[in-house]
């Protein structure tokens, strides 16, 4: 498939990066060698696929957006680490089932663990990742943390089931897509960041102005990681473009497609998910038609919204270093190239 490239310059985020590394840089450090010790195992098929899975790891914006806020608070303890590595296991298991729900071969530009290991043993590892989080969690000293856990990673399974309920289904709404992405990736993000304030205490104003400001991180979060499906190819985002759709998955620039496009392209894309016309040269012409019909701008416009709305939640905090960086995740989660 030609590579299909944004419509305007993306950002040069390295001085943010750098900043958010001298502010919570070391703390990143310490996760990432608990997230290691934990994926160690003496058998042999856990412990290969977890040296697998700790050499790929990501971007690790979830454990990162946590820690800021624990230091937008001032928070002097070490339990943000450890919730912090439990969000990230929940997140991977979340990706790996994915793999095996989506048949996916790749993964972060590496062959899945299901295309490596086999789905059977993949599946397996999943569940490990998951229990492992749930055991960290219940370990820890009871708060009402640990419920808040149990429901986010409830609400990613609802989220997935009812994303593969509606698969290939032209008839889903913005209501519905957005409830669907609320589950599976926004509830995350809002419970990295209200953990740091129910570990400091805070008042029920500054636990939900964070709740808010994570929701919504999210939410534009996904959003644009929809519209890469668009925008990019395999070698960018490490899966072939136009897999969404081939996976059944009507994001939001096929809906605005669907209810705002000419006729002509609406039959086309009716036409693609009743023939199942998954080739190449078909998913590259309907991407064509949304990139250039401006729905993948009217969806992107949708997730400034949401990350606009994420920065008004933190005006209730007093301007500060972290504060400042923390303003601008939001940006970067919009501009940033995948």
């Amino acid at each position: 498939m030609v590579k299909l490239k944004l419509l305007k310059e993306k950002r040069d985020f390295s001085d943010l990066h750098n900043e958010i590394l001298n502010i919570v840089g070391e703390r990143l450090k310490q996760v990432e060698k608990r997230i290691g010790q934990r994926l160690r195992s003496p058998y042999i098929p856990i412990g290969e696929m977890g040296i697998y899975l700790a050499a790929s790891p990501g971007k690790r914006l979830r454990p990162t957006l946590l820690l800021l806020v624990s230091n937008l608070l001032d928070y002097e303890g070490d339990e943000d680490i450890e919730y912090a590595v439990i969000l990230e296991f929940i997140h991977t298991a979340t990706l790996v089932h994915d793999d095996i729900v989506d048949q996916a071969i790749l993964r972060r530009g590496r062959a899945s663990l299901n295309s490596k290991w086999g789905s059977q043993l993949a599946v397996l590892m999943g569940d490990y990742l998951y229990i492992s989080a749930v055991e960290m969690a219940v370990k820890r000293e009871w708060s009402q943390i640990q419920p808040i856990i149990a429901e986010t990673s409830k609400n990613l399974i609802e989220g997935e089931l009812l994303q593969s309920h509606k698969n290939f289904d032209l008839t889903l709404s913005e209501e519905e897509y957005f409830e669907i992405i609320k589950l599976k990736t926004a509830k995350l993000f809002s419970t990295c960041t209200i953990i740091p304030p129910m570990l400091s205490n805070r008042d029920k104003k500054e636990v939900d102005a964070l709740y808010n400001f994570g929701l919504n991180i999210g939410m534009g979060f996904q959003i644009v990681d929809d519209c890469f499906d668009f925008l990019y190819d395999e070698k960018t985002i490490g899966k072939p473009a136009g897999m969404d759709l081939k996976e059944g998955k009507l994001t939001l620039p096929l809906i605005y497609l669907r209810d705002y496009g000419k006729i002509s392209d609406k039959e086309f894309l009716e036409a693609v998910v009743a023939g199942r016309r998954f080739d190449n040269a078909t998913l590259e012409s309907l991407s064509r038609i949304v990139v250039q019909g401006g729905f993948v701008n009217k969806a992107i416009s949708t997730a400034k919204q949401y990350v606009e709305n994420a920065k008004k939640y933190l005006e209730v905090f007093p301007e500060s270093e972290t504060k400042r960086v923390l303003e601008q995740i939001p940006q970067m989660v919009i501009e940033r190239s995948f």
